[in-house]
């Protein structure tokens, strides 16, 4: 199946995302976001198919983490699928113009997060 990053300063919530696409078969690495270069490093050095990642992280900015992917040539192309708790329809609609895969409320129902991913690995 694919390889889906999933980057979310709750290491519960990483664990929920990756049991619930791990038992779809989905090869998961979770990263923790100790600050936005060190996320960078590891999407450059380990390549996924899809990015899953919290908005609101205090040590990497979700806006900077996309703005930073779409000015990567290594990450550019890269689909990525938002989470949040809080629904912000500005940030979002800023996300969408950066050609984000899509935006998932928490708490995740595992359904929904399966099919969603699926859908952005569809492309």
């Amino acid at each position: 199946m694919s390889r889906i990053a999933i980057v979310d300063d709750s290491r519960l919530a990483r664990m929920f995302a990756a049991g619930a696409l791990r038992a779809q078969a989905h090869e998961v690495v979770e990263v923790e976001p100790s600050s936005l270069f060190a996320v960078l490093k590891v999407l450059r050095d380990d390549p996924v198919d899809l990015l899953v990642m919290d908005f609101l992280m205090p040590d990497c900015p979700g806006e900077s983490l996309v703005r930073a992917c779409r000015e990567d040539p290594a990450l550019q192309d890269l689909a990525i699928l938002l989470l949040s708790a809080h629904r912000d329809d500005a940030a979002l609609l800023r996300m969408k113009q950066h050609g984000i895969s899509g935006f998932l409320l928490k708490p995740l129902d595992p359904a929904v997060l399966v099919a969603r991913v699926e859908e952005a690995l569809a492309g």
